[in-house]
């Protein structure tokens, strides 16, 4: 097992789920292991106009060659909801997934350079790999300090508690926006199983239509362990459900309750009990 450095990036949708769906995605792969994660920056994009991006990293032990690794990277992306277009270098994406810093050395193919060849000009890459990778200080700690410094981190970053009894989970999450609280509920859901596989939905905006979804699909066999709202607006939420379909309908009772949190953030209570196997 190699120690990699991957650094994700979102400024479309519910941001810090999607961050948070990428690591319960890369985590439940054979052959990797998600170690530590960065603190989360919020940092404006490069290119054209577009929202604030959050930024962070992942520290990873893996197996994988980093071609092998590269295809899981753009696998999950796409699980994800990002769909890559050729002139959108600059875009904005809902996931931005990249291998930063591989400790087997450097790696260069028509597909990949490792480390990233704008590594040492990108702050907000910089600041969440040094975070993860300390030791690499020496190496990139002077490059950090010429492009300004460390990113403000974002400090507005959930607040999760969980818990799993028999037959029953409870959830409470406390996030910047409903659509984030309601999709960072689904990644305390623990993920068990294979094939993994995505579904795509289209439902009204809110914790109600949310937990009908969630009831719908389990009576379909479909256990979700990861979220992401690609795209919100007051009328309809673009959400990808991320897990595991195991063809066995689940009767089970799914209630949300929503509250204004601290700071005007949402609070979700998320509670999901089987009721019929």
């Amino acid at each position: 097992m190699s120690a990699v450095v991957v650094g994700v990036g979102s400024n479309l949708g519910a941001r810090e789920a999607s961050i948070r769906g990428a690591r319960a995605l890369l985590d439940a792969r054979d052959g990797i292991e998600v170690r530590d994660v960065s603190s989360i920056y919020e940092t404006e994009p490069l290119g054209p106009p577009q929202p604030h991006y959050l930024n962070a990293a992942f520290r990873v032990e893996t197996s994988l060659s980093p071609a092998e690794l590269l295809r899981v990277l753009l696998r999950t992306e796409r699980r994800l909801g990002r769909h890559r277009l050729p002139d959108e270098r600059w875009g904005p994406r809902s996931i931005d997934l990249d291998l930063l810093w591989d400790q087997r050395g450097r790696h260069e193919s028509p597909e990949l350079c490792v480390p990233h060849p704008e590594l040492e000009n990108r702050a907000f890459a910089l600041a969440p790999l040094l975070d993860v990778a300390p030791e690499l200080s020496e190496f990139f700690g002077r490059s950090l300090e010429q492009v300004g410094g460390r990113p403000l981190a974002w400090e507005r970053g959930a607040i999760v508690r969980a818990k799993s009894p028999s037959g029953r989970l409870e959830v409470a999450v406390e996030a910047d926006s409903l659509a984030d609280a309601c999709a960072i509920c689904i990644a305390q859901i623990p993920a068990r199983g294979r094939p993994w596989s995505t579904l795509h939905l289209s439902i009204e905006p809110g914790a109600d239509s949310f937990a009908s979804a969630l009831r719908d699909l389990f009576r379909r066999g479909f256990s979700a362990h990861a979220a992401t709202v690609s795209h919100c607006s007051e009328s309809r939420w673009a959400l990808e459900l991320h897990g595991v379909n195991a063809g066995i309908p689940i009767e089970a009772d799914v209630r949300l309750r929503t509250t204004l949190g601290a700071q005007r953030r949402a609070h979700v209570q998320l509670s999901i009990v089987v009721t019929q196997p």
